[in-house]
């Protein structure tokens, strides 16, 4: 009788390694949801810190900046809308002065000189207010004026562009820092924004053609408080002014109109604006 044929025995039972220990997967998973707890509510509670942050920040904006920056645009628009009825000049429809030129005094009065093409389209006039340089009409006047593109001209950290950007962020790090700007801003920055409204009296001069030298110059006074148009003149350079020194108006600086024919351009403008609004003036006209 032959031997039965050995067969090799199979393991029943799990396999395992005996040199691996076993890993308490309960407890690492009960410290990884414990850990994971502890973060979440860490950083909801600094989402909440920086959500109450950022309202604070933008109730600071609201109540003392964003009346500010309305006026100044409402009146910026007002304006430019004023500038482009007065696309048809002065010469045929003058108006005869209805304000001394002291009332102009200690009063904000803002002031825009162009030529007469750029009131053609709106984007015209925008460059031209942005591009507008200095020139003596308000020192030769004896008044401090304020360009219309000072009514634009906002220190960014003022903006509602900058105001967004306190949403980019969660860290209470930088939002403190925000807060500490705008709080700086509105000390140091806002007060010569709120000097600039109300505005008081909108001064316009168009130069109908390419030079206030040669070409005639329409002059236009508004009365932003009543709304009304109190002078509308049109004159030209005259000449050589007798150089007078002003002290009239906050902060005038002394009209120096000999040798420089820009400055005695602008003077010669401002003696036609001092003659309507009935303050004696002397110009020499320049010898042929």
């Amino acid at each position: 009788m032959e031997p039965p044929e050995l067969t090799p025995a199979e393991f029943d039972g799990v396999r395992r390694n005996r040199y691996r220990p076993r890993l308490p997967w309960a407890r690492i998973g009960f410290v990884v949801l414990v850990a994971a707890l502890i973060a979440g509510a860490y950083f909801w509670r600094q989402k909440v810190r920086a959500d109450e942050l950022r309202e604070r920040i933008q109730a600071q904006h609201a109540e003392q900046v964003a009346p500010i920056l309305d006026a100044l645009e409402a009146t910026r628009i007002d304006l430019e809308a004023k500038a482009l009825e007065s696309k048809s000049g002065a010469a045929n429809r003058l108006v005869q002065a209805q304000v001394p030129l002291s009332a102009l005094h200690d009063k904000e009065v803002v002031y825009l000189r162009l030529r007469a093409p750029e009131l053609r389209t709106d984007e015209a006039l925008h460059a031209a207010i942005e591009s507008e340089g200095e020139d003596a009409v308000g020192a030769c006047l004896g008044l401090e004026l304020t360009p219309l593109a000072a009514l634009s001209d906002v220190p960014e950290v003022l903006t509602p562009k900058w105001l967004a950007r306190v949403n980019d962020t969660n860290d209470m790090q930088r939002l403190s820092v925000r807060e500490e700007q705008l709080t700086r801003a509105i000390e140091r920055e806002l007060p010569a924004l709120k000097e600039r409204v109300p505005a008081d009296y909108f001064l316009l001069l168009v130069v109908q053609g390419k030079s206030r030298l040669r070409d005639p110059v329409d002059v236009f006074l508004w009365d932003l408080e009543q709304d009304k148009l109190v002078l509308r003149s049109r004159t030209e350079n005259r000449g050589r002014l007798i150089t007078v020194r002003s002290q009239i108006g906050p902060k005038s600086d002394s009209a120096k109109a000999e040798g420089d024919p820009i400055v005695t351009a602008d003077c010669s403008i401002a003696a036609h604006i001092k003659g309507q609004l009935g303050e004696p003036t002397m110009d020499l006209a320049t010898p042929d």
